[in-house]
């Protein structure tokens, strides 16, 4: 499995699709950043980065691309090749999720990296953005890895890359509000927060929410949820392409 992740790493990485998102991100990173210089402190530049969670989920589709993009037409080979279904199907998941953290480490990292040299520093406050921004990325690994996960699924199993990426925009910012607005008005408060976090788990991500929720009931909600679409998929996905024929 190791050595088939690793090759699947140096398939992305020989993309010039990756470069090409690399850079756009980087550059998209650099304007954010030189619009935060003008904070007069790390601290308040730090705390801007708990804004940018849900850039995960625009990400994602792209990052599957890269990895998954044109598989399902060499599937046939790696097949017949003697590679079994299922070390295909999780060791591409494991590429795209190791390649989507080292982005946002990069990207993350040299954000903050900036503001540290650059701003001015209170040893007490800089703790304080440090601790908010650990734990507020802590809270949205789980997230990324499902809905990563889900883009993953969707790419493996759906021919055209634009009926699957469609699917996913239409599902994500229409479906899903849709589905979880009908459920509100037929449930109270306290079930309608936990049924919109399960279908959509993105939203534990939104600074309104992050807000009140900077607690370890959080991070349990959060790796239960991205968890739970972690594992729900990945089954899915292993069944359906155990069950389908490849031609």
């Amino acid at each position: 499995m190791l050595n088939y992740i690793k090759a699947e790493l140096w398939k992305a990485f020989r993309h010039k699709g990756t470069y090409v998102l690399v850079l756009t991100l980087v550059i998209l990173t650099g304007l954010f950043t030189a619009m935060m210089l003008p904070a007069t402190t790390f601290y308040q530049m730090a705390s801007a980065a708990t804004t940018t969670m849900l850039l995960g989920l625009l990400v994602a589709p792209l990052l599957t691309q890269l990895v998954d993009g044109g598989s399902l037409s060499t599937l046939k080979n790696e097949v017949s090749f003697g590679v079994d279904r299922r070390r295909i199907y999780l060791g591409k998941l494991m590429a795209g999720l190791l390649l989507g953290l080292g982005l946002s480490l990069l990207l993350l990292g040299g954000y903050l990296l900036t503001g540290w040299l650059v701003l001015p520093h209170s040893p007490e406050e800089d703790l304080t953005a440090m601790g908010v921004v650990g734990f507020t990325v802590l809270g949205a690994i789980p997230i990324w890895c499902g809905v990563y996960s889900l883009c993953h699924m969707m790419a493996m199993l759906i021919p055209s890359t634009a009926g699957w990426l469609s699917i996913y925009y239409v599902f994500t910012f229409f479906g899903q509000p849709i589905l979880v607005s009908l459920i509100a008005t037929f449930t109270n408060g306290g079930m309608s927060s936990l049924l919109q976090a399960i279908l959509m788990p993105f939203s534990l991500l939104m600074p309104n929410y992050l807000s009140g929720w900077i607690t370890w009931e959080y991070q349990v909600w959060c790796w239960a949820i991205g968890l739970g679409w972690l594992v729900g998929t990945t089954a899915l996905g292993l069944f359906c392409l155990e069950k389908r024929e490849i031609k």
